[in-house]
Formats: structure tokens, C-alpha cells, sequence
């Protein structure tokens, strides 16, 4: 085959390749990172295109010509490599990318000189190549050196890196070694050595390696990229060099051309074959850990137990994958965060998760809804949240569009990357996952439902118990009180019977003055606990009717629980503002809204006495005047209720998980269970179809507004 013709068909295909990835490249720029390789790739093709124009002229003079033009790109190669190192490593030495440039303009101004190139020589009979002058070999000897540079810091680079940015790292210094070692043999005619300048196929995989780690964020692993790129080189060098070699051997055009024909018809069918022979070995690992992913995948919804599931998750993958830590958030419908359920690492704890759903975090796994690499995160997303171990991979599960968690994964043990087939598990598996929290979730509530019906049922046989255990206590009562008066009357029936000897006994005088005394305070206090278990009994009585909903004055609930709370709080009458019209009604199950109300006022009335005797001043103390205020409003199509007071207030820190089970803000003056307000929020708005929310600023006081759709109106 020529030689001429060989050196020119590799130039034509490394030209069209590096054409086609500039382009790529200009479309998609998104920094001066990407520019600058966008410039790199141009020259690279500029070069290309020289060498196709080169080995198709057959006169010294334009050879020579050619040769200078072409020479211009292959200066500004290594300046363009520089640069683009020195953006990628972010290097910080604008003096010395100064002096580079310079230097790449000073050697493009000599070039149209005869101080680099004088002449041409002939070598394999047909090509004309380039000789370098001794200031061309110093020039080349500069080019050397910056290329050796660039790829010195790209080392450090490697070694200081971490994550994706190491993986690119690692491709660009793969990539480069391999394309300036192939690249160079391109010199060595041009001082004098006999040897044929084949290396532009080298450059060309080179380009391809490199600008495929820029453009692509989910990267494949490199042992795979670099094998198919070993592959490829190995056998279109000999797809290209044997023909070339018996052509010349034998002198014979049609040989040659045959053979490349027969070689070129095989090539594709060797190298699929060699490929898949390649990557079965190196993915071996991977591929058995994916399929074990898929089958813990499917087997995920068996497991009803939220807890036991999040710990069985991170537990398979982490011990599957052989990562640094797997880490598991789930949504937490009760106190309406995401936070951390199960986790296991490799002894390095990661920190507490807590994540309100207003996060940036939160928010952007809501778009993003597939998995993500960590380093793809925008950077206000990264600032957002700190961890004291490395995140690689975020994989969230959703379902019906609601993000129910997210699944943290370190690094691998290896420092393999997470690569597009691990993604596409992942994927699955985070489908799974969903089905497997929501099984869970459903299970909760249905355990909850469940309890709360047996509570229903126990405290309705407690309701049913009331008057029977009343009935008891009224009998001690009266006992007591009928002990007490015969007692008094013993006493007055001796006193009449003997008044010498009472007369005479100043001792007998004050024993039955002070019997007299405790028959009188027994017969007060029988009378004050009949009180209590009336009130008691009133509250806690509930007809039938009063299990359903239907509609009822407003004042019967107000009554009741007064009743209850002066009782309670030793006050008579309480202190209440009562603002509703006398025959006012309202819709709803009268049972669970009497609880509502007496909790509500029960919390104001708390509220004020805690402000009052632990928040005051001697002087504001006395000038203070407890206030609690009831408003009903008939609105269009609800009722809406006022309660009001100039309590405590709550702290703005606090609001937040007023309605939460099991907090509660009755620190000094009482000692609360904080049950109270959730199962308030839980009758309005869950059996009532209504809304309750609440203003307050603290030391001023609370407002609390609950609104009550009327009948047949549906939710409020």
C-alpha cells in the first residue's frame, strides 16, 4: 500500500473525528473548561487535515509549505493542553499560562521562517516528511516539556481528588499518556529516524477517551473504557498495518486492497467478540452483586415492619455492594420531617439527618426523582447539608409523586464508581423500596386504626361503668354523711342531758367543739365530692345520641366543660367571656367536641396562671387581669370557633409541634402528657372534615381558630 495514501486515509479519519467532537463540544459548552477543549479539539483537527493534505502532494516546495501550516495547530496542542489542565486542576499561576501562550506565539511567528523547518525528505518512496533544524528540535524539546508538566500536576490532581472528579482525572491521564505517546512517533522521521509515523490512530482514541469523561456525568468504569480502547487500537493496527505491510512487501496494489477488504469485513465481528469476552471478566463482580440487588429488590415487600425493612435495606445493600456506608430517610408523617431510620457504616458515624420538606435538598430530589451522584448536585444544594462521611449516591423512592425517602450510599470499598448499570439497578430498586414504605406505612396506620378502636370500645365501657361506679361512691357519701349528723346529735343530746358536768369541765368543752367541728367539715366535704362525681359524671355520661352527628346546642358544650373545669381548677365560676348566640347550634359528634373545647379552655386557663404567678412582676402581678374569650360565628357555609387568652403564649420555636403526640410546653406550671392537642387536631380535622390552626406570640397570649363545616357541606 502507499505510504503516502496510509499516512493521508489517518489524518482524513483523526480530521472528521476531532471536526465532529468540536462541534459537540461547542454546542454544549457550559464553562471555559469546555471551551478551551473545544480549542484543543480544533487543532488537533487542523492537524489532522494538514497530515491528509501532506501525504497527497507529491512537489518538495508544497510539501514544505504544508508542513509549516501544519506544524502551527501541533504548537498550539500543547499550549491548548495546558490550559485546559490548568482550568481543570484549577491551577493558580496566571504568570506561568502567560508565559506558555507566549511562547506558542513566538514558535507560530517563526514558522513562516525557515528557522524550524528548512526542507523535506523523501521516506517510504512516496511521502514527503518534515526535518527539524536544531532550533526545531529545541522548539520540540519546549513542546516536550510543557506536555510533561501538564501531565505532572494532572497526576497530583489524581492523587488529591476524590469521587467523579478522580474518575475524570483518572480518564484524562489515561487518555493523554496514551494519545502524546502515540503522537510523538509522528517526530521521529523529522529527525531523521526511519520509522513511519502511524501514531495519529493512537491520537484518535486518545480524543475520544478524554472528551467522553468531559461530556458524560455517568461515567463507565475505566477498566472497561480502557479495554475496549486497547482492543480497538490493537486490532485496526493490524486491520490497517498488514494490508499496508504486504502491499509494500509485494509491490502489488490489488493484494493489499483484498486483503484490507477481508479484514475490514471481519474486524467488527473480532472486536464485539473480544469485547464481550473482555467486560464479562472485568464486570464479573458487578454483574453478581446487581443480580443479587434485584432479587432483595422483589423480596423487600414481605416485610411489614418499617423499621425491621429500613435496617434489612441498608444491611443488603452495603454488605452486597461493599460500600463505605448505606443510609436510609424516611418520611415522618407525624412530625412532618425526613429523618434518619437505619444506617450502617464502617465504624465512622455519619451524623444525625433531619430534613424539614422544605429543604433544598428535599426540594431538588423532588425533580430530580431518579437516582443522582452526590457530585452532581448544583453547589447551593451541596452547601445545604453537612455530613462527616462521603456521599456518592442518592437514590430517592417515590410514589404517586410523593417522595417517601431517599437512600444514602458512600463510596465503594475498591474506589470503583457507581456506573450507569448500578444506576439502572438502583432504579429498580428504589421502586421496590417505595412499594415495600408504603406496605409499611399502610400496616401502621392500620395497627393505629385498630388501636384506636379498642380505645374507643374501653372507653365507651368505661362510660358505661360511670353510673354504676357513681352509684358506689354516693353510698359511701351518704354513709359518711349520715355518721357525721349522728355524731352532732350524740354530742348535742349529751350536752342537753348534762350541762352541770359539761358546765364544769372546760376540757369536755372543747373535745366536743371539736367534734362538732370535724362533723361539720365531713358533712362540707361529702357534699363538695358529690359535687365532683356530678360534674365528672355529667362530662363523662354519653347518650347514644351523642356518639353520632347531629346537631345540638353550642351552650351544652360550654356547660359541661366549665362545670368540669371549676372542679378542676378549685375556681367558681370560671373565668369565660362567652360570645355566641343563645340558640346557637352546631354539627358534629357532641362527645368528641366537648373534649375539644375542655381541652382547649383547660390549656388557656393553664396558660394565664402560668404567666401570672412565674412570669410577672409583684407589680405586674397585681395588675394583671386573666382573660379567656369564646366567639362562635356562623359563617356561609361553616362555623368558626374562637378561643382566646392572654396566656404564655407559645414560643415561635414551638409551634411547629404544638399538634405532635407527646410534646408538650407545661413545663414549670403543670406537667401536660402532650397528648392532649393531637387528638384535638385528629377529632376536627380527621373526624370532622374541619380545620384548626392556632396565632400566638409569646407572653401576649394564643388565639385558636376551629372551623366546623355545617351540615351537609362536606369538608370545611
Amino acid at each position: 500500500m502507499n505510504a503516502a495514501l496510509g499516512f493521508s486515509l489517518i489524518g482524513l479519519s483523526l480530521a472528521i473525528v476531532c471536526t465532529t467532537l468540536a462541534a459537540i463540544i461547542f454546542r454544549v459548552r457550559s464553562s471555559r473548561l469546555h471551551s478551551v477543549w473545544m480549542l484543543f479539539n480544533v487543532t488537533v483537527a487542523l492537524w489532522g487535515w494538514g497530515s491528509f493534505l501532506i501525504g497527497r502532494v507529491s512537489s518538495p516546495p508544497l510539501a514544505l509549505f504544508l508542513w509549516k501550516l501544519a506544524y502551527i495547530p501541533v504548537t498550539f496542542i500543547a499550549v491548548f493542553f495546558f490550559h485546559f489542565i490548568y482550568e481543570f486542576c484549577r491551577l493558580r499561576s496566571p504568570k506561568l499560562l502567560s508565559l506558555i501562550y507566549l511562547q506558542g506565539a513566538l514558535t507560530f511567528i517563526g514558522l513562516f521562517t525557515n528557522i524550524f523547518i528548512e526542507k523535506v525528505n523523501l521516506i517510504f518512496s512516496n511521502l514527503y516528511y518534515a526535518y527539524l533544524t536544531v532550533y526545531g528540535r529545541i522548539a520540540l524539546s519546549i513542546w516536550i516539556i510543557i506536555v510533561v508538566y501538564g501531565h505532572y500536576n494532572l497526576i497530583l490532581h489524581y492523587v488529591r481528588s476524590r469521587g467523579k472528579e478522580r474518575l475524570q482525572s483518572l480518564y484524562f491521564l489515561v487518555g493523554m499518556v496514551v494519545g502524546f505517546i502515540f503522537g510523538l512517533t509522528n517526530f521521529f522521521p523529522a529527525l531523521g529516524l526511519n520509522f513511519y509515523p502511524f501514531g495519529n490512530i493512537g491520537v484518535l482514541v486518545y480524543c475520544l477517551i478524554v472528551t467522553y469523561a468531559i461530556l458524560r456525568h455517568h461515567l463507565l468504569d475505566v477498566r472497561v473504557t480502557l479495554t475496549r480502547a486497547g482492543i480497538f487500537l490493537v486490532l485496526y493496527t493490524l486491520i490497517l498495518g498488514l494490508p499496508f505491510y504486504f502491499g509494500y512487501r509485494t509491490k502489488s496494489w490489488l493484494i493489499s486492497t483484498s486483503f484490507a477488504v477481508v479484514l475490514a469485513s471481519i474486524g467488527p465481528l473480532i472486536y464485539r467478540y473480544l469485547q464481550s469476552k473482555a467486560e464479562a471478566v472485568l464486570l464479573s463482580e458487578q454483574r453478581h452483586y446487581q443480580k443479587i440487588l434485584v432479587q432483595a429488590a422483589g423480596g423487600m415487600t414481605r416485610e411489614h415492619n418499617l423499621d425491621k425493612l429500613c435496617k434489612l435495606i441498608v444491611y443488603i445493600v452495603k454488605r452486597t455492594i461493599k460500600n463505605t456506608f448505606a443510609a436510609i430517610v424516611v418520611n415522618d408523617r407525624i412530625q412532618k420531617t425526613y429523618s434518619l431510620r437505619a444506617v450502617r457504616d464502617s465504624g465512622k458515624s455519619i451524623g444525625d439527618f433531619n430534613f424539614t420538606p422544605k429543604h433544598p435538598f428535599v426540594n431538588y430530589l423532588r425533580k430530580v426523582k431518579e437516582p443522582i451522584l452526590y457530585d452532581e448536585l448544583p453547589a447551593y444544594v451541596r452547601k445545604s447539608f453537612r455530613v462527616r462521611s462521603r456521599i456518592d449516591l442518592i437514590v430517592p423512592s417515590y410514589t404517586e409523586g410523593k417522595l417517601l425517602g431517599f437512600l444514602l450510599l458512600g463510596g465503594k470499598m475498591n474506589r470503583h464508581p457507581y456506573t450507569p448499570d448500578d444506576i439502572n439497578i438502583f432504579k429498580i430498586l428504589s421502586h421496590q423500596t417505595a412499594l415495600a414504605i408504603e406496605n409499611c406505612i399502610f400496616f401502621e396506620e392500620f395497627k393505629e386504626a385498630q388501636e384506636r378502636i379498642f380505645t374507643a370500645e374501653k372507653l365507651a365501657s368505661i362510660g358505661g361503668m360511670a353510673d354504676g361506679v357513681a352509684h358506689q361512691i354516693k353510698n359511701r357519701l351518704n354513709h359518711f354523711s349520715v355518721a357525721s349528723g349522728e355524731m352532732r346529735l350524740e354530742i348535742e343530746d349529751f350536752i342537753k342531758k348534762n350541762p352541770e358536768l359539761v358546765e364544769k369541765s372546760k376540757d369536755l368543752q372543747e373535745t366536743f367543739e371539736y367534734l362538732k367541728k370535724i362533723t361539720d367539715s365531713l358533712v362540707t366535704n361529702v357534699k363538695r365530692t358529690d359535687g365532683v362525681v356530678k360534674g365528672i359524671l355529667n362530662f363523662a355520661r354519653t347518650e347514644e345520641k351523642d356518639k353520632y352527628f347531629s346537631s345540638f346546642p353550642f351552650r351544652d358544650l360550654i356547660e359541661q366543660s366549665l362545670e368540669l373545669l371549676s372542679i378542676k381548677h378549685q375556681v367558681s365560676p370560671f373565668p369565660l367571656e362567652l360570645d355566641a348566640d343563645p340558640n346557637a347550634t352546631v354539627y358534629g359528634v357532641k362527645s368528641q367536641l366537648k373534649e375539644v373545647i375542655y381541652n382547649i379552655l383547660d390549656n388557656d386557663f393553664e396558660a394565664t396562671e402560668e404567666k401570672r404567678k412565674y412570669h410577672l412582676t409583684d407589680k405586674e402581678r397585681f395588675e394583671f387581669k386573666p382573660s379567656i374569650k369564646l366567639k362562635l360565628s356562623d359563617m356561609h357555609n361553616f362555623q368558626l370557633i374562637e378561643i382566646s387568652d392572654n396566656g404564655i403564649g407559645i414560643k415561635e420555636e414551638s409551634q411547629d409541634k404544638i399538634f405532635a403526640p407527646f410534646f408538650t410546653t407545661k413545663s414549670s406550671y403543670k406537667s401536660g402528657s402532650g397528648i392532649g392537642m393531637y387528638v384535638v387536631r385528629r377529632i376536627i380535622e380527621e373526624n370532622h372534615g374541619g380545620k384548626i390552626w392556632f396565632e400566638s406570640t409569646y407572653m401576649e397570649g394564643t388565639k385558636f381558630f376551629i372551623r366546623l363545616p355545617k351540615k351537609g357541606q362536606g369538608v370545611a
